[in-house]
């Protein structure tokens, strides 16, 4: 595992692409978290006739924990709440 400064984690999976994808996603489920999307960068491209590494970005999160989070990050720059 490889951590950045920028927040971002690297981890190599003993798995191939899709399988480490499903597991993931199945991980993610069973955590209670929600795949709010999977953006299919390199199958998008291949629509167009592009071709790229198997490239997947997956957004996920948990509301019940995000929300009181970005509501601060609000109160902080002083944007209106609903």
């Amino acid at each position: 595992m490889t951590f950045t400064n920028s927040g971002i984690v690297t981890t190599v999976s003993n798995h191939g692409f899709d399988e480490t994808i499903e597991k993931l996603k199945t991980t993610l489920a069973s955590k209670g978290i929600t795949l709010f999307a999977l953006i299919d960068h390199s199958g998008e491209a291949e629509r167009v006739g592009m071709r790229m590494p198997p490239t997947k970005l997956l957004i996920f999160g948990s509301p019940k924990a995000g929300t009181p989070l970005m509501l601060a990050g609000c109160e902080r720059q002083h944007l209106p709440q609903l």
